[in-house]
């Protein structure tokens, strides 16, 4: 923890989930050469958790092998080295998969990284702020950051390393918003406990939470009915069954309009049906950013409107524990996951009633003891729902990029306004995504921190050099 009578810092880190970990970790890894600690801004006891990996629930379990995730590009295996697997698989044997790879609980990733940035806040290289950032203002040539109990601190650098906003309410559900039988954020767990077994569920948004969500209930005794609705009725789709190799080549020559990528994907897969499709989506993954970089705006735009409802199914894939328990519930008849949109709410002593206007046009009423929200980050309330970034907005220090996913910033992490950046000022992790592609994978996260804490180490070396000349 940090000791309050010296709260300044060459940088602050504003975020200590995985994203922030990663940049301190990197950062001080580099031994740049700095005069104060790196302070890191998190709420939570634990750095590295965030809400990714801070879970309690043993049902919410990391998406990939943990083969595929490490803080160090450098080194793709720490994690499953650092796992003691024997503990592991004798505390929950269910970790791992028919196919070998192994998909522990999402805290015990969590762990993992409060384990590696650990040595940092020890040796107080990196102290540990557990309070909320609710300002941040320019003071000169430094940033003064405000936290919720009152305390100011000093840096010379930012980074942004916050989450995804919470989940905002559909506006046809917002009427029957204060009633307790709409759940708008599904990660406040205290609505679990008091579901009945044979409650009636409408889910609303059947991606990666709608999963967790399910889970959870299921292994909690739930065998009611449960409905999921999307505007397309996709859900998250699983892992090969055995490993598959990457395959495919998007950036010799990347497309440069989302009509062209699609061609180019479908004639990677027409190749040869027979190869797994993941093995071509985790090409486009690991390809994304030279894939994305080569796309106009005007296609980047196209493509998230039009294509990106079908890449996150695709991209973004259940364990297979989950989608074990997702099939079986499918095939019982307890889930069904349906095309459609909310049109109205209402509610009554007895239920909350949706009407739900199906993609063919047929409009459905649906009665339910209780409505969950997993329609995903509200991107579009980014600036209202954090004070401090609503105050960054509010003195022309950030704004939103162009595609609406996030934060505007340059190639160099710096925050954009009015195509100019922000001395001092950097975004990182899921809020550059807009800028950078893809962002919300494990790999593209740590990669991107890593990248970060380099612009920062050049930084910080281009600052002492103008020192010295000055002297």
């Amino acid at each position: 923890m940090i000791d309050r009578k010296s709260p300044s810092s060459p940088v602050a880190i504003i975020g200590g989930g995985a994203t922030g970990a990663a940049i301190a970790y990197h950062f001080l890894n580099r031994r740049t050469a700095v005069s104060g600690p790196v302070l890191i801004f998190e709420a939570r006891a634990r750095i590295g958790a965030g809400l990714a990996y801070g879970s309690h629930d043993p049902q919410h379990r990391i998406n990939v092998p943990a083969a595929k995730m490490s803080i160090d590009t450098g080194r793709p295996l720490d994690f499953q080295e650092w796992i003691d697997c024997d503990r592991l698989l004798a505390q929950d044997p269910d970790a791992l998969a028919p196919s070998g790879g192994l998909f522990p609980a999402r805290r015990v990733f969590g762990r993992y990284l409060a384990d590696r940035i650990e040595p940092w806040l020890r040796s107080e290289a990196a102290l540990h702020v557990r309070a909320r950032v609710v300002s941040i203002q320019k003071d000169g040539d430094l940033w003064r950051i405000g936290t919720d109990d009152g305390i100011f601190f000093q840096a010379a650098r930012v980074v942004i390393a916050t989450t995804h906003p919470v989940p905002s309410l559909p506006t046809p559900l917002r009427p029957v918003s204060h009633d307790p039988r709409i759940v708008i954020d599904p990660w406040s767990h205290t609505w679990l406990d008091s579901v009945a077994p044979d409650a009636r569920i409408a889910i609303i948004g059947s991606g990666l939470t709608m999963a967790d969500v399910v889970a959870s209930l299921t292994a909690r005794g739930h065998r009611g009915l449960i409905i999921a609705i999307s505007r397309r009725g996709l859900r998250s789709q699983s892992h090969a069954k055995a490993e598959v190799e990457a395959h495919g080549d998007f950036s010799t020559t990347p497309a440069r309009s989302a009509r062209a990528l699609l061609r180019n994907v479908r004639c990677v897969l027409a190749d040869d049906p027979a190869r797994p499709w993941q093995a071509t989506f985790d090409a486009l993954r690991r390809q994304g950013r030279a894939i994305w970089s080569a796309l106009p705006p005007v296609e980047r735009k196209r493509l998230v409107r039009h294509l990106r409802p079908f890449w996150d199914v695709h991209r973004f894939r259940i364990a297979p524990q989950v989608e074990t328990t997702l099939s079986q519930r499918i095939a019982s008849g307890t889930l069904r996951i349906q095309a459609a949109r909310v049109e109205s709410a209402s509610a009554t002593a007895s239920a909350i009633s949706l009407n739900l206007r199906a993609r063919g046009g047929a409009v459905r009423h649906v009665d339910c003891d209780l409505v969950i929200n997993t329609t995903g980050p509200d991107h579009a309330g980014i600036l209202a729902q954090q004070p401090f970034l609503a105050g960054l907005a509010r003195d022309g220090l950030i704004e939103r990029d162009p595609l609406g996913l996030g934060l505007h910033t340059d190639e160099h992490h710096r925050a954009i306004v009015a195509d100019h950046p922000v001395p001092g000022l950097f975004i990182a992790g899921p809020l550059s995504r807009g800028t950078f592609g893809e962002l919300m994978g494990l790999p593209e996260v740590t990669a991107n921190a890593q990248s970060v804490a380099a612009t920062l180490a050049a930084d910080v070396s281009a600052s002492k050099t103008r020192e010295r000349e000055t002297l």
